[in-house]
């Protein structure tokens, strides 16, 4: 991908993560995208598959603030804060490689705040298009050639270096599992990314992919958080270009489906399923993207609109019951 004869290599390169989540499965992957003053389009939550252009340095900061619906008068999740830290390097013109370092903030009306570094992602993703057969994606492309199908593959695992042990002053004990900023163990996951440029100011992206938890014994029990399935799709519209300039707007659907989390039995030992956990979720969201030579900032917001999750009255805190979700980006790249 890039830099092409035009404009484009002024690029300006924009990397998103989809939300490193919350309450019980407070998980999330890493999306990223791509774009430049002309050419294909970037959203926000939904991962482009365009790869960083070869010897290309990538660098963002991002945090989402996330309060969530109240359900009972008890103690209750109050608010999550995500914030991530990012770099990526263009291996070759098809294969990238990237690093996020997350850290929160989850706060609980009567039962505490944790804050502290979440686990590294380190994610490989390697980009593809269709042009009369499938190819990688070549050191240049035209504005032309940009238009073409384009695809990537990614693979990510988390390294578990946040902490599982974190001490509750309030409650006298440990976080529970969901509270913990960490997971404890490796958490991997693979997707696949498709995107088509529909005329010169609108785009088409879409993915899909797959987080497993693997289990991890703590000082106070045996748990594992469900996996994860997301689906997502974006519509971009280049409201404006001009130079090094470029503001974009973008609408997006993102579906989520949640395995239930389970817990080891102490008596038995068996690790078995947990109610109150699990369910799918659909949201909605908008947002906008400006560049300016080599720096990007964005902005959005999106909310579950339809959600069906079980035994919903007893999961406060979990995804599809935040008020809404905001997000704030803003990155840099260069060639070294």
């Amino acid at each position: 991908m890039k830099p092409a004869a035009s404009s484009i290599a002024a690029l300006g390169v924009a990397g998103l993560l989809a939300a490193p989540g919350m309450a019980r499965a407070h998980h999330g992957v890493a999306a990223v995208s791509v774009a430049g003053p002309e050419g294909p389009g970037a959203a926000l939550e939904t991962t482009s598959p365009l790869p960083l252009p070869q010897g290309t340095l990538f660098a963002m900061v991002k945090s989402e603030y996330v309060p969530f619906l109240r359900l009972n008068s008890g103690s209750e999740k109050d608010y999550s804060l995500f914030s991530m830290m990012a770099l990526g390097f263009g291996i070759r013109p098809w294969f990238s490689a990237y690093v996020f370092q997350p850290l929160n903030v989850k706060s609980s009306t009567g039962a505490g705040r944790n804050t502290g570094a979440g686990d590294t992602n380190l994610m490989l993703v390697l980009g593809f298009k269709y042009d009369e057969g499938f190819k990688l994606v070549p050191e240049k492309e035209s504005l032309d050639e940009l238009m073409d199908w384009h695809f990537s593959l990614w693979a990510a695992t988390t390294l578990p270096v946040g902490p599982t042990e974190r001490f509750n002053s309030v409650v006298g004990g440990p976080f529970a599992p969901d509270m913990q900023t960490g997971f404890g163990s490796p958490a991997p996951s693979a997707g696949v990314a498709v995107m088509k440029q529909l005329s010169t100011d609108v785009t088409w992206l879409a993915e899909a992919n797959y987080q497993f938890f693997l289990p991890h014994t703590y000082s106070f029990t045996r748990y594992q958080f469900g996996g994860e399935s997301r689906v997502n799709t974006a519509l971009i519209y280049r409201a404006y270009g001009k130079g090094s300039f470029r503001l974009d707007v973008a609408g997006e659907l993102n579906g989520l489906h949640l395995q239930r989390d389970k817990e080891r039995n102490e008596v038995t030992g068996a690790m078995e399923s947990l109610s109150a956990s699990g369910g799918a979720a659909l949201y909605g969201g908008i947002g906008v993207r400006v560049y300016h030579g080599p720096f990007s900032a964005g902005l959005g917001v999106r909310r579950a609109f339809q959600k069906n999750l079980n035994e919903e009255a007893e999961q406060q805190g979990s995804e599809g019951l935040e008020r809404f979700r905001a997000a704030f980006t803003l990155s840099y790249s260069t060639r070294l």
